[in-house]
Protein backbone atom coordinates (compact mmCIF):
# COMPACT_ATOMS: atom_id res chain seq x y z
CA UNK A 1 0.00 0.00 0.00
CA UNK A 2 1.33 3.60 -1.01
CA UNK A 3 2.54 5.50 2.32
CA UNK A 4 3.04 8.79 0.77
CA UNK A 5 0.43 10.00 -2.10
CA UNK A 6 2.64 12.94 -2.61
CA UNK A 7 4.93 11.18 -5.02
CA UNK A 8 1.88 10.13 -7.38
CA UNK A 9 1.57 14.32 -6.88
CA UNK A 10 4.98 14.73 -7.72
CA UNK A 11 5.14 12.31 -10.66
CA UNK A 12 1.74 13.86 -12.26
CA UNK A 13 3.12 17.57 -11.72
CA UNK A 14 6.31 16.39 -13.87
CA UNK A 15 5.15 14.54 -16.48
CA UNK A 16 2.65 17.62 -16.55
CA UNK A 17 5.90 19.83 -17.46
CA UNK A 18 7.47 17.79 -19.73
CA UNK A 19 3.86 17.05 -21.41
CA UNK A 20 3.55 20.95 -21.56
CA UNK A 21 7.30 21.79 -22.84
CA UNK A 22 6.90 19.11 -25.34
CA UNK A 23 3.62 21.32 -27.35
CA UNK A 24 5.22 24.82 -26.47
CA UNK A 25 6.78 27.00 -29.61
CA UNK A 26 8.65 29.41 -27.86
CA UNK A 27 10.43 29.66 -24.54
CA UNK A 28 8.22 29.61 -21.46
CA UNK A 29 8.51 31.62 -18.12
CA UNK A 30 8.32 30.77 -14.91
CA UNK A 31 4.53 32.13 -13.99
CA UNK A 32 3.74 30.83 -17.69
CA UNK A 33 4.51 27.40 -16.88
CA UNK A 34 3.19 27.55 -13.57
CA UNK A 35 -0.52 28.86 -14.41
CA UNK A 36 -0.53 25.97 -17.14
CA UNK A 37 0.55 23.44 -14.72
CA UNK A 38 -1.88 24.78 -12.35
CA UNK A 39 -4.95 25.04 -14.32
CA UNK A 40 -4.04 21.24 -15.56
CA UNK A 41 -3.66 19.49 -12.25
CA UNK A 42 -5.94 22.08 -9.98
CA UNK A 43 -3.31 23.11 -7.94
CA UNK A 44 -3.72 26.53 -5.39
CA UNK A 45 -0.25 27.18 -5.28
CA UNK A 46 3.05 25.97 -7.18
CA UNK A 47 6.70 27.94 -6.29
CA UNK A 48 9.26 28.88 -8.77
CA UNK A 49 11.82 26.77 -6.23
CA UNK A 50 9.69 23.96 -7.10
CA UNK A 51 9.30 24.62 -10.86
CA UNK A 52 13.15 24.59 -11.08
CA UNK A 53 13.75 21.88 -8.89
CA UNK A 54 11.56 19.45 -11.76
CA UNK A 55 12.93 21.41 -14.39
CA UNK A 56 16.65 20.11 -13.07
CA UNK A 57 15.01 16.37 -12.32
CA UNK A 58 14.31 16.35 -16.08
CA UNK A 59 17.72 17.78 -17.43
CA UNK A 60 19.38 15.24 -14.95
CA UNK A 61 16.96 12.50 -16.65
CA UNK A 62 18.53 13.06 -19.97
CA UNK A 63 15.92 15.57 -21.43
CA UNK A 64 17.32 18.39 -23.58
CA UNK A 65 15.47 21.44 -21.55
CA UNK A 66 17.16 24.45 -22.30
CA UNK A 67 17.53 27.89 -20.02
CA UNK A 68 17.42 30.79 -22.81
CA UNK A 69 16.86 34.58 -22.36
CA UNK A 70 13.36 35.83 -23.17
CA UNK A 71 13.60 38.38 -26.18
CA UNK A 72 13.62 41.88 -24.96
CA UNK A 73 13.37 40.76 -21.44
CA UNK A 74 16.32 39.89 -18.82
CA UNK A 75 14.21 36.95 -17.74
CA UNK A 76 14.98 33.42 -18.80
CA UNK A 77 12.33 31.14 -20.27
CA UNK A 78 12.62 27.06 -20.44
CA UNK A 79 12.25 25.45 -23.82
CA UNK A 80 12.48 22.10 -24.69
CA UNK A 81 15.01 20.89 -27.52
CA UNK A 82 12.61 19.47 -30.41
CA UNK A 83 15.41 18.50 -32.69
CA UNK A 84 17.11 16.87 -29.71
CA UNK A 85 14.02 15.12 -28.68
CA UNK A 86 13.28 14.09 -32.71
CA UNK A 87 14.40 10.29 -32.12
CA UNK A 88 12.81 10.19 -28.55
CA UNK A 89 9.51 10.46 -27.70
CA UNK A 90 8.19 11.76 -24.36
CA UNK A 91 6.82 8.59 -22.70
CA UNK A 92 3.61 7.97 -22.52
CA UNK A 93 0.99 8.73 -19.19
CA UNK A 94 0.19 5.39 -17.18
CA UNK A 95 -2.47 6.33 -14.69
CA UNK A 96 -1.63 6.59 -11.28
CA UNK A 97 -2.64 4.73 -7.65
CA UNK A 98 -3.53 8.47 -6.60
CA UNK A 99 -5.60 9.38 -9.85
CA UNK A 100 -7.06 5.88 -9.20
CA UNK A 101 -8.49 6.46 -5.44
CA UNK A 102 -9.53 10.41 -6.64
CA UNK A 103 -11.89 8.86 -9.20
CA UNK A 104 -13.04 5.77 -6.80
CA UNK A 105 -13.74 8.82 -4.05
CA UNK A 106 -15.86 10.87 -6.30
CA UNK A 107 -18.16 8.12 -7.86
CA UNK A 108 -18.87 7.19 -4.34
CA UNK A 109 -19.86 10.58 -3.88
CA UNK A 110 -21.96 10.03 -6.79
CA UNK A 111 -23.44 7.25 -6.14
CA UNK A 112 -27.10 8.86 -5.35
CA UNK A 113 -27.06 8.91 -8.93
CA UNK A 114 -27.93 4.98 -9.41
CA UNK A 115 -30.57 4.35 -12.10
CA UNK A 116 -29.51 7.64 -13.78
CA UNK A 117 -27.62 8.95 -16.82
CA UNK A 118 -24.54 10.34 -15.12
CA UNK A 119 -24.73 6.73 -13.11
CA UNK A 120 -24.18 5.34 -16.43
CA UNK A 121 -21.81 7.43 -17.37
CA UNK A 122 -19.37 6.96 -14.50
CA UNK A 123 -19.56 2.98 -15.18
CA UNK A 124 -18.74 3.14 -18.23
CA UNK A 125 -16.14 5.38 -17.64
CA UNK A 126 -15.12 3.57 -14.45
CA UNK A 127 -15.02 0.16 -17.11
CA UNK A 128 -12.68 1.59 -19.44
CA UNK A 129 -10.15 2.53 -16.97
CA UNK A 130 -10.09 -0.62 -15.77
CA UNK A 131 -10.26 -2.57 -18.55
CA UNK A 132 -6.02 -2.53 -19.58
CA UNK A 133 -4.97 -1.83 -16.30
CA UNK A 134 -3.13 -4.89 -14.50
CA UNK A 135 -4.36 -6.93 -11.81
CA UNK A 136 -1.72 -6.39 -9.38
CA UNK A 137 -2.19 -2.14 -9.81
CA UNK A 138 -6.07 -2.67 -9.36
CA UNK A 139 -5.47 -4.69 -5.94
CA UNK A 140 -3.15 -1.98 -4.85
CA UNK A 141 -5.98 0.71 -5.36
CA UNK A 142 -8.34 -0.97 -3.15
CA UNK A 143 -5.47 -1.00 -0.20
CA UNK A 144 -5.29 2.27 -0.89
CA UNK A 145 -8.73 3.53 -0.49
CA UNK A 146 -9.09 2.13 2.85
CA UNK A 147 -7.43 5.99 3.38
CA UNK A 148 -11.05 7.27 2.70
CA UNK A 149 -14.07 6.80 3.86
CA UNK A 150 -16.81 8.31 1.95
CA UNK A 151 -20.09 8.42 3.94
CA UNK A 152 -22.77 6.45 2.28
CA UNK A 153 -25.52 8.86 0.82
CA UNK A 154 -29.16 7.89 0.30
CA UNK A 155 -28.45 5.26 -2.77
CA UNK A 156 -31.08 5.01 -5.77
CA UNK A 157 -32.59 7.86 -5.45
CA UNK A 158 -33.76 9.02 -8.34
CA UNK A 159 -33.52 5.38 -9.57
CA UNK A 160 -37.51 5.35 -10.05
CA UNK A 161 -37.22 7.79 -12.65
CA UNK A 162 -34.72 6.86 -14.57
CA UNK A 163 -35.27 9.20 -17.58
CA UNK A 164 -35.87 12.60 -15.86
CA UNK A 165 -32.61 13.56 -15.75
CA UNK A 166 -32.16 13.17 -19.62
CA UNK A 167 -35.18 14.61 -20.16
CA UNK A 168 -34.42 17.77 -18.74
CA UNK A 169 -31.17 17.93 -19.50
CA UNK A 170 -31.80 17.63 -22.98
CA UNK A 171 -34.81 20.71 -22.84
CA UNK A 172 -32.00 22.82 -21.08
CA UNK A 173 -29.14 22.11 -24.30
CA UNK A 174 -31.70 22.71 -26.53
CA UNK A 175 -33.44 25.64 -24.87
CA UNK A 176 -37.22 24.16 -24.84
CA UNK A 177 -39.56 24.60 -22.34
CA UNK A 178 -41.02 21.98 -20.28
CA UNK A 179 -43.87 21.34 -18.41
CA UNK A 180 -43.23 19.23 -14.74
CA UNK A 181 -45.72 18.03 -12.36
CA UNK A 182 -44.59 17.76 -8.78
CA UNK A 183 -45.83 16.68 -5.45
CA UNK A 184 -47.29 19.36 -3.11
CA UNK A 185 -49.01 18.55 0.10
CA UNK A 186 -52.37 19.69 -1.59
CA UNK A 187 -51.98 17.18 -4.40
CA UNK A 188 -50.05 16.96 -8.14
CA UNK A 189 -48.95 20.67 -9.36
CA UNK A 190 -48.02 21.54 -12.97
CA UNK A 191 -45.69 24.34 -13.62
CA UNK A 192 -44.40 25.68 -17.01
CA UNK A 193 -40.70 25.87 -17.14
CA UNK A 194 -38.01 27.51 -18.67
CA UNK A 195 -34.96 25.54 -17.51
CA UNK A 196 -31.80 26.53 -17.45
CA UNK A 197 -29.42 24.28 -15.16
CA UNK A 198 -29.27 21.62 -13.41
CA UNK A 199 -27.84 22.09 -9.47
CA UNK A 200 -26.12 19.47 -7.91
CA UNK A 201 -26.13 20.51 -3.75
CA UNK A 202 -25.62 16.78 -2.34
CA UNK A 203 -27.33 14.93 -1.86
CA UNK A 204 -29.81 16.76 -3.85
CA UNK A 205 -29.92 18.00 -7.35
CA UNK A 206 -32.34 20.83 -7.76
CA UNK A 207 -33.65 22.19 -11.33
CA UNK A 208 -33.28 25.93 -11.75
CA UNK A 209 -34.74 28.11 -14.21
CA UNK A 210 -37.32 30.61 -15.07
CA UNK A 211 -41.00 30.60 -14.64
CA UNK A 212 -42.22 33.58 -16.75
CA UNK A 213 -40.73 34.16 -20.21
CA UNK A 214 -39.80 37.98 -18.91
CA UNK A 215 -37.88 37.00 -16.01
CA UNK A 216 -39.51 39.95 -13.87
CA UNK A 217 -39.87 36.98 -11.25
CA UNK A 218 -37.09 35.43 -9.33
CA UNK A 219 -35.79 31.98 -10.71
CA UNK A 220 -37.22 28.88 -9.44
CA UNK A 221 -36.03 25.76 -7.95
CA UNK A 222 -37.29 22.64 -7.41
CA UNK A 223 -35.92 18.85 -6.15
CA UNK A 224 -35.86 16.59 -8.53
CA UNK A 225 -37.18 14.15 -6.20
CA UNK A 226 -40.34 16.00 -5.76
CA UNK A 227 -40.84 16.06 -9.59
CA UNK A 228 -43.07 13.23 -10.59
CA UNK A 229 -43.19 13.89 -14.54
CA UNK A 230 -41.70 15.90 -17.13
CA UNK A 231 -42.99 16.86 -20.73
CA UNK A 232 -41.36 19.01 -23.01
CA UNK A 233 -43.21 21.40 -25.14
CA UNK A 234 -42.90 22.67 -28.88
CA UNK A 235 -41.89 25.86 -27.57
CA UNK A 236 -38.46 27.42 -27.11
CA UNK A 237 -36.85 30.16 -25.44
CA UNK A 238 -33.66 32.50 -25.47
CA UNK A 239 -31.14 31.29 -22.89
CA UNK A 240 -30.94 33.76 -19.83
CA UNK A 241 -27.96 33.09 -17.52
CA UNK A 242 -28.34 32.34 -13.69
CA UNK A 243 -26.38 32.80 -11.15
CA UNK A 244 -26.26 29.90 -8.66
CA UNK A 245 -24.82 31.79 -5.56
CA UNK A 246 -27.80 34.03 -5.41
CA UNK A 247 -30.29 31.32 -5.07
CA UNK A 248 -31.63 30.31 -1.78
CA UNK A 249 -30.49 26.95 -0.32
CA UNK A 250 -33.65 25.03 0.13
Amino acid sequence: MPRNFARYEQFLRIYSLLDILSSARQPLDDQTLIGLIKDRLGFSRLSPRTLHRDCEFLVACGYPIDRPQLPGDRRHGWLLDKEAMAARRPPGEPLTILELVAFNVARDLLRTFQGTILWTGIESLRSKIEAGLPAELLKRVDEARRVFHVEPLDNAKYASHPRLLSAISTAIADCREIEIESRDPSGAVRRRIQPVMLMIRLPKVQLVGWSSPSGADPPVVFDIEDIEKVTTLDSTFTHRPIDPTILPNR
